[in-house]
């Protein structure tokens, strides 16, 4: 990850541990995250590692007729960050609205990252219901509903205060020796220094509530949210709120069985030509992430996917694309030092062990809520080398599971959860390409 997306992530962590605020990925787009933006979530996304969202150009003040402009937004309090170590962040609330953190790398040892929550207010938003209609024939409006697509407004930011210049001048890989990386090519990429700066006002993680459109020109912005609403709705749809990560590892299990079904439909043929392409593309995650707009880009406008093959290219279902997006979703989730270590294992042949390995700790914690060390089952590690048992450590490990050999035993932290849930998926998706191979 860049490390604009290391603190983004953290800082979410820390304030909305396994909640709803949703950390930004792109420092780039940040102005298109400001209340009242309008954004889409990308298809594929699942509760396991959170939700992702694609900005648009437009915000909701903009579908809507000429009218008063909402009020101030309101200010939820100030917090103060110090001294990111390897983003992940230590602190402790030591007043209202402060919040200090211990740390030796991640920010410059002179900066502060301050940070302020802004949101709209209930009153603004029913002044604004109120006031002002929908514009029925705006082309955006238009387009989203002929592909079927709902519709999410930003309604509540964190930003910072004042410009701030990051700075990772330390080893991303905390306790892993940059030695053995180097056959990796990881070394250059892992051990130097590197800084952004951050502007005053930048949206570093967000909420959003999805917009319903009501009749002609009337909309709503309901605060429960429910899976099965839609932006434009048919008809009447009777359900119940599941907005809670489910609670067990057998949810996920099967969750990722039914989106390796559907990749299980590719031929042979596709499924090698897949694999090699992602070969070239693990360890570059810009271009993973440009693949996976591209086959959401696809699916939207009705165009065909294909896969390169001998004799001839392989178009791929519908049902196999959005098998294949749901994967891409959880690579896009891991390092591109993690992707590097996946190539490795999988020239190993080590998958599947790494595989059960993050099963068997899954299923034994996904319900905990508190950190803990506990004992790891020394049959899952017995049948590795010393190498691979080491490339195996470095890949859960920057997953957030961190193993001891000795005494066989590793160290729970549910915060983590999301990051390992996509390793799984990840590895799931993986396996399953190499045993066709």
């Amino acid at each position: 990850m860049t490390l604009f997306e290391n603190v983004t992530r953290a800082l979410a962590r820390q304030l909305n541990p396994r909640g709803d605020l949703t950390p930004l990925d792109s420092l780039i787009d940040f102005k298109r995250f400001h209340p009242f933006c309008l954004v889409l979530r990308k298809r594929k996304s699942t509760l396991f590692w959170g939700a992702r969202y694609i900005r648009t150009d437009y915000t909701l003040l903009d579908l809507l007729q000429p009218g008063t402009s909402p009020s101030d937004l309101s200010d939820s309090g100030s917090f103060s960050f110090k001294k990111m170590l390897d983003a992940r962040l230590e602190g402790e609330v030591d007043v209202p609205k402060t919040v200090k953190v211990k740390g030796t790398a991640g920010l410059s040892h002179s900066s502060t990252l301050e940070v302020q929550s802004l949101s709209v207010s209930p009153k603004a938003l029913d002044d604004l219901q109120k006031e002002r209609k929908l514009v029925p024939e705006h082309s955006f409006l238009k387009e989203i509903k002929q592909r079927g697509e709902n519709l999410y407004v930003v309604m509540e930011v964190v930003e910072t205060v004042k410009e701030v210049t990051l700075e990772n001048a330390g080893k991303a890989l905390g306790c892993f020796s940059l030695p053995f990386f180097a056959p990796l090519g990881l070394q250059g990429s892992l051990d130097h220094k590197e800084a952004i700066t951050i502007p005053k006002g930048c949206v570093l993680a967000f909420r959003v509530r999805q917009l319903i459109v009501k009749g002609k020109d009337d909309w709503d912005i309901p605060h429960v949210f429910n899976e099965n609403l839609k932006t434009f709705p048919t008809e009447v749809i009777q359900t119940s709120d599941i907005s809670e990560v489910p609670e067990d590892f057998g949810s996920l299990k099967k969750e990722v069985q039914s989106e390796a079904q559907e990749v299980a439909k590719l031929s042979r043929e596709g499924q090698v030509s897949l694999l090699k392409s992602l070969r070239n593309l693990l360890g570059k995650k810009q271009d993973l992430q440009d693949l996976e707009l591209a086959f959401e880009e696809a699916l939207n406008k009705g165009h065909p996917v294909s896969l390169e093959a001998s004799p001839k290219d392989i178009e791929l279902s519908r049902d196999v694309v959005e098998g294949i997006l749901y994967f891409l979703g959880a690579l896009t989730e891991l390092s591109e030092a993690q992707h590097k270590l996946l190539t490795k294992s999988m020239d190993m042949k080590i998958l599947p062990l790494q595989l059960k390995l993050v099963e068997s700790v899954m299923e034994q914690n996904f319900p905990k809520t508190e950190e803990g060390l506990f004992p790891l089952n020394p049959e899952l590690l017995s049948s590795l080398g010393d190498e691979e048992l080491t490339f195996t450590e470095a890949l859960v490990g920057l997953s957030g599971l961190e193993m001891q050999r000795s005494g066989f035993k590793y160290n729970w932290d549910p915060d983590t959860l999301p990051q390992l849930c996509a390793l799984y998926a990840s590895l799931s998706f993986l396996q399953l390409l190499n045993k066709e191979s």
